[in-house]
């Protein structure tokens, strides 16, 4: 197993920005049920679900499970119960995993990170959206969220007035970010009087932080930014807004807490769903005892922080999961691959492995398949792939039975952050955290987890992102 570093290190990315880990992002082969109110970062429970919590402290290991699959009969609805799940506070019940949660500085991230309900009580419901061609990749794509802060296509503001707005996102090398692009471009196609300078980051944050500066200096009316890393983001962010220039990040959030607004993606709901399903499975199974490897991205990162925080707060409850693997990759599939062969040839038991992007099982189900060891746990069950992000690879890979569960995540939400910003030029008020709606979890046969919904490969996979698969 890699050596962790330490704990120390995330506060200091995180609060100094010190340490910049460039994130950059594997290229394909080929490129191209919600709450009310305003949303906010406060991790309070409703007065339904926090009178719970009492009582859930106190208990672990099977006690603990038991009162988990009480929540349906308690009245929770669906959403209730992964609120429940969101903001379950820690347990020191399993000692080896509070420890990781605190080391790895998740406490600090899951009070920033914003989590809470949608705009305006926006439902989301599947089958709304749109259905388009992709303006980069061409492809099929579906984007779920177009009936949420619509705008009518047309000018936007002043219809005199050419609004020119600076985005800085990474290039077309990866299907998400390329699908992420795709629903940003179709959007921004529908007013005439927009104007996109797009800029390749190339996932370096020096560079990002060049092209906000640059787009300063230019005078942008607007700032549209998917930061790959919190922390280097903070100053250029910061500069920005005090020259008066709006910043709207989309996904992931940058290190400077006085951002315009920050369109925020369900990755709490990813790491407590995944946590739901393993949980629910170990039970299934009888044995609570678990070895588990954890696939993560670079340390720093959103997607990494606030899914893994959240997966582990769940399995704080559970004494016999032990975590035998820890490992980091730069969001590439070599990388992700050799960590997955060292954590087969440390471990001769891998009963489980977590992960912050689907690509990471996808090359863990590749050599688990290399070492004959898919199906090597007692008694030749199958290692459980609990897997995030949706691509139709991925789902294919559920559907097949390979991947246990898929947390869907999807990219076609850029169109939604450049309505807000868009909004936000004409003049609307607007809240600093904009909420994308919780998306089911995606299992092979549509079961309930703990009394919650869950749905079906064929459900989601017209949402889903990437190239089709043959």
């Amino acid at each position: 197993m890699k050596k962790r570093w330490f704990g120390i290190s995330l506060l200091l990315i995180f609060f100094i920005g010190l340490v910049s880990v460039a994130e950059y992002s594997s290229a394909d082969p080929k490129p191209a049920a919600n709450a009310p109110a305003a949303a906010s970062t406060s991790n309070t429970a409703s007065p339904k679900v926090n009178a719970l919590y009492a009582e859930v402290s106190k208990l672990s290991g099977q006690a603990a499970i038991n009162f988990f699959k009480s929540l349906k009969g308690r009245g929770l609805t669906d959403q209730q119960i992964l609120e429940f799940f969101i903001k379950i506070p820690l347990s020191q019940a399993n000692a080896e995993i509070a420890k990781l949660y605190k080391d790895d500085g998740f406490e600090v991230y899951s009070k920033t990170y914003p989590i809470g309900p949608t705009y305006k009580n926006y439902v989301w419901k599947n089958g709304s959206g749109t259905n388009i061609v992709g303006p980069y990749s061409k492809w099929n794509l579906k984007l779920p969220f177009t009936s949420y802060m619509p705008l009518p296509a047309g000018p936007i503001g002043d219809p005199k007035k050419k609004y020119n707005i600076g985005v800085a996102f990474p290039g077309l090398t990866a299907s998400w970010i390329t699908n992420l692009s795709d629903a940003m471009r179709w959007e921004a196609d529908r007013h005439p009087n927009v104007i996109l300078d797009i800029q390749d980051t190339q996932y370096d944050n020096n560079k990002t932080a060049n092209i906000i500066d640059t787009f300063v200096a230019g005078k942008k009316d607007a700032i549209l930014l998917w930061p790959a890393v919190e922390a280097p983001t903070g100053p250029p962010v910061r500069r920005a807004i005090e020259a008066g220039i709006p910043v709207v990040t989309v996904d992931r959030i940058a290190g400077y807490d006085k951002t315009t607004i920050q369109v925020a993606g369900n990755f709490p709901a990813n790491g407590a769903q995944a946590a739901m399903y393993y949980l629910n499975q170990l039970d299934k199974e009888g044995n609570l005892n678990s070895n588990l490897v954890l696939l993560r991205k670079p340390l720093g990162s959103t997607a990494d922080a606030i899914r893994t925080g959240y997966f582990l707060k769940v399995l704080s409850y559970v004494p016999g999961i032990k975590v035998v693997g820890n490992y980091h990759d730069t969001s590439d599939r070599a990388t992700a691959f050799k960590n997955s062969q060292a954590a087969i040839q440390a471990n001769p038991v891998i009963d489980a492995v977590f992960v912050n992007g689907d690509y990471q099982n996808i090359v863990m189900l590749e050599a688990l398949k290399q070492a004959n060891r898919l199906d090597s746990r007692s008694g030749g069950k199958r290692v459980i792939l609990l897997t995030v992000d949706d691509s139709k690879e991925a789902l294919n890979n559920v559907k097949e039975g390979l991947f246990a569960c898929d947390t869907p995540y999807t990219p076609m939400i850029s169109d939604l952050a450049l309505r807000v910003l868009l909004m936000k030029l004409a003049g609307q008020k607007l809240p600093q955290n904009i909420m994308t709606p919780d998306i089911p979890i995606v299992t092979k046969d549509g079961a309930p987890i703990f009394g919650m919904k869950t749905q079906t490969v064929d459900a989601w996979y017209k949402y889903s992102f990437g190239p089709p698969v043959k």
